[in-house]
């Protein structure tokens, strides 16, 4: 019982210091908006951002998640200090790894920039190439933090790799409101120092859980070559996302001004919620379904898996109703100013509905794909992944022609839906039946409760906007965010009528948070 408390309060601590840099994050992306707009300057600043870290982040990412079950078994079954020199050799070899790309991209931009982004052409694809050779050394310090969050989680310290992104925004906004001054080069400046603060932040919580560096390196370490082995599928099933984002870049980059940066903004919205929820939960999950995977008990490994999507429905649904209905205002109060003007708030509010719909799956596939992992498969999540990325190509290229970027955002939707049902539907076969009938009847009473919140709000919107009531500024902030609350408490009084099991674990949660207060 301990040990499931333990769990949720760490969920609850990581969801708290995520929301903290979703936020400053959202501020950071309305400063972009207000700066420089959605012009080529915005495209080529994403378009440099978005090229190292789909070349390295998929990588760095597939080598934490297979660190941390071989980092543990290590710890138990090794000899003192063990621990830390498999730590220093894996730390070792993507150091090598990751400065040996840097140096290649740097060399290789400019073809680079003009594979990935193939619409660019003249100034655009000169500012890109000038953006994406300075954003390079950026892979360096996303394989260093992806060491040392894996380190930290194994460690059960869960608040430092969360809290890094928070440091990492402040320098990127303090760029955007010196603008004038710094100007684009200053922004993409900032946003590799800010790599680097995150890199130093990981490195001293560890060195404050005890790692000591040593320059040991030997690509021929069983257990180097193991994390290189199980990392590859992996990385293939990670890459899902980064190469959806890659690919959808790549086709807008032929399509008027401004469709790159509508895209970002609409995908930033849309991932602050998912993202909030669903990776908090995944990422303290993880360990837990690893544990219980380990000790053979797959009646609480089943339990466990199911109240985890329990809640994403619970959370996400409405939210995902919410977005298409106000999607809108949501737009207009948080980005239009500036140079964000009315025409690129109507492209980034049509993207935004199309993200939107997959937002749900969204979150069943980071957590189905956890658990595959759990469960030492990390073959499964990869042949999805890559058939996900096929679909997914295949969509674009066919909405793209109809829909321009609303094509892209909604392939991207579709895709992401296939791929959980493919892995719901490998799961139930390795596992038998894991609760269908708990996830289906949870799922119907949320879709009836967000459906008829939709119809309040949407009736609540109007109402407003009739009463002249819906203007930008704060008081068109102020009016969303009471429609947003009315709609909640709609929602959530509807789910408890209906009797969601997961709305009374969240109500005794937030019960025993306010007796500790």
């Amino acid at each position: 019982m301990e040990q499931q408390i333990s769990y949720k309060k760490a969920t609850i601590l990581v969801i708290m210091i995520t929301l903290v840099s979703k936020v400053t994050g959202f501020l950071r992306e309305i400063l972009l908006g207000s700066a420089y707009g959605a012009t080529y300057v915005t495209d080529a600043y994403l378009v440099a951002l978005t090229i190292p870290q789909t070349l390295f982040s998929s990588i760095a990412t597939a080598i934490t998640t297979t660190f941390i079950p071989l980092y543990s078994r290590i710890r138990v079954e090794g000899g003192p200090d063990e621990d830390i020199r498999f730590t220093n050799k894996v730390l070792n070899a993507v150091l090598v790894s990751s400065a040996s790309l840097a140096v290649l991209g740097m060399v290789l931009t400019r073809p680079i920039v003009s594979l990935i982004a193939m619409g660019f052409k003249g100034e655009v694809l000169k500012l890109a190439t000038a953006f994406t050779r300075i954003t390079f050394p950026m892979v360096v310090f996303i394989g260093i933090c992806q060491v040392f969050i894996g380190y930290l989680q194994a460690n059960s310290e869960f608040a430092l790799p969360a809290l890094i992104g928070i440091p990492n925004n402040v320098v990127i906004i303090a760029m955007l409101l010196l603008s004038d001054i710094v100007g684009p080069y200053g922004l993409v400046l900032g946003t590799l120092v800010g790599s680097i603060i995150q890199a130093s932040m990981l490195l001293i919580g560890a060195f404050k859980r005890g790692y000591r560096y040593k320059s040991e390196l030997n690509f021929r370490d069983p257990y180097v070559s193991k994390v290189i082995t199980l990392a590859f599928p992996v990385m293939l099933g990670s890459m899902v996302q980064q190469v959806n984002a890659l690919i959808d870049r790549m086709l807008a980059s032929g399509l008027p001004e401004g469709s790159i940066s509508a895209l970002n903004f609409a995908n930033k919205l849309n991932g602050f919620a998912y993202g909030l929820f669903t990776v908090s939960l995944a990422t303290v999950i993880y360990p837990l379904l690893s544990r219980l995977s380990a000790e053979k008990d797959m009646e609480g490994f089943k339990d466990r898996l199911v109240k985890a999507l329990n809640v994403i429905t619970l959370i996400i649904l409405p939210i995902t109703v919410g977005a298409v209905v106000l999607r809108q205002p949501i737009v207009s109060a948080l980005f239009e100013r500036g140079r964000f003007d009315a025409r690129a708030t109507a492209m980034t509010a049509s993207a935004l509905m199309f993200y939107s719909l997959g937002m749900v799956f969204y979150g069943y596939r980071d957590v189905l794909n956890r658990t595959f992992y759990s469960l030492q498969d990390t073959k499964t999540p990869m042949i999805n992944g890559v058939f996900t990325v096929v679909l997914n190509i295949i969509l674009n290229l066919i909405l793209v022609r109809f829909m321009q970027h609303d094509g892209l955002a909604l392939a991207t939707s579709l895709s992401a839906m296939v791929m959980t049902i493919l892995l719901f539907t490998k799961l139930r076969k390795r596992l038998g039946h894991i609760g269908g009938r708990k996830l289906l009847g949870a799922f119907l009473k949320c879709v009836v409760a967000s459906l008829i919140m939709g119809l309040v709000v949407y009736w609540l919107n109007s109402f407003v906007a009739g009463q002249g009531l819906s203007s930008g500024g704060l008081m068109g902030l102020l009016v969303l965010g009471c429609i947003i609350a009315l709609g909640a408490l709609v929602y959530f009084v509807l789910v408890y009528l209906f009797r969601v099991e997961e709305v009374a674990w969240l109500v005794n949660m937030a019960k025993k948070r306010i007796k500790n207060l």
